[in-house]
């Protein structure tokens, strides 16, 4: 209202400073008390998403180069509530080693256990990195696998692109079907052991409502897979000590433990 923000409890005004305009009680002319001042909080709206720095940013947000591109479908999960910290939730997404074990009712049925060498290309400001890992997959969501014109097993692009904190954007190159779907993944502490995840997908391939319902009810069921395991865990922090044994196929998870080590020190 009048460029101010105003409570729909008593209508006080409150200025983009924090400072208060208005009290209505008082009148107009009344002078407000300094009591009434809020401290303001850096805020950007980016990715249909409201995002807030309580202190000076350290880091940028992440960039989305699909996310004005109008050749691909713009698909919003609902919001999920999961029994996991967001570090869980990130160790757990970079991860490429369960694909065949905790995924199998999905695309990880019949995923090579063996995982091939990759880099980790670090940002230029050292707060994110690049992983590309192309893999094949049994990919039981084409229909011409069925038919016989297309093959199960199939090749996969798979780009990560790890923000600190904690957002994640996953690009899904699929060369025999031409399917291309970016998941864009940001998570919300709730507290140190509840997250709130939200995740959209930009996609080529869903033309109607029906097939995005499906690419929904898809990444909720891979989802779910994840969740059955890391919901259980006792243990709801990240080490970061040498106790954890880390093998090359950790690069990514062991840079993003680095990562979170330098925030948490910043």
């Amino acid at each position: 209202v009048d460029g101010c923000i105003e409570c729909p409890y008593h209508g006080w005004r409150f200025d983009a400073a924090g400072q208060c305009a208005h009290i209505p009680a008082l009148g107009v002319d009344a002078t407000v008390p300094p009591t009434a001042h809020l401290s303001p909080y850096r805020l950007q709206e980016r990715y249909g998403l409201v995002w807030a720095a309580l202190d000076d940013p350290v880091c940028n947000l992440p960039e989305i180069a699909e996310w004005s591109d109008s050749s691909l479908r713009q698909i919003w999960l609902p919001p999920v509530d999961i029994r996991a910290a967001a570090g869980q939730f990130v160790d757990n997404f970079l991860d490429f080693g369960h694909f065949p074990f905790v995924h199998a009712g999905t695309f990880g049925a019949g995923e090579d256990e063996l995982i091939g060498d990759y880099e980790v290309q670090r940002r230029d400001d050292g707060w994110g990195f690049v992983v590309e890992y192309p893999h094949t997959i049994h990919n039981n969501e084409d229909p011409l696998v069925k038919t016989g014109e297309h093959p199960l097993v199939q090749p996969r692009n798979m780009t990560y692109t790890f923000g600190a904190p904690f957002a994640i954007v996953l690009r899904l190159e699929l060369p025999i079907t031409g399917v291309l779907n970016v998941l864009f993944t940001a998570l919300q502490p709730l507290d140190d052991t509840t997250t709130r995840v939200y995740t959209a997908m930009l996609r080529n391939d869903c033309d109607t409502d029906e097939k995005a319902q499906h690419a929904i009810d898809y990444e909720l069921e891979i989802m779910a897979e994840d969740l059955k395991v890391i919901e259980r865990l006792w243990d709801k922090t990240i080490p970061f000590g040498p106790g954890q044994a880390h093998t090359r196929a950790d690069r990514n998870t062991v840079e993003f433990r680095r990562i979170m080590q330098r925030l948490l020190s910043a």
